[in-house]
């Protein structure tokens, strides 16, 4: 994991248990819980984060009604 990548988190999140977010150089992500950063975040390549935000954008996790 490159030292100087940039995590983020929602504004309106302040909760310990948050997930935040890193995009990493070459496209992918990772993600790590707030409450413990020192913990190995889960790490996605470019391809594998592009189908999960276009899964998102298309609504394939939304909750049912």
């Amino acid at each position: 994991m490159p030292a100087d990548v940039v995590w983020m988190r929602s504004s309106t999140s302040t909760a310990e248990d948050a997930v935040e977010i890193a995009r990493l150089p070459d496209g992918g992500a990772a993600l790590r819980r707030a409450g413990d950063p020192d913990c190995e975040p889960h790490v996605y390549t470019a391809a594998e984060w592009e189908a999960f935000v276009k899964g998102v954008d298309a609504g394939e996790f939304d909750l049912p009604e």
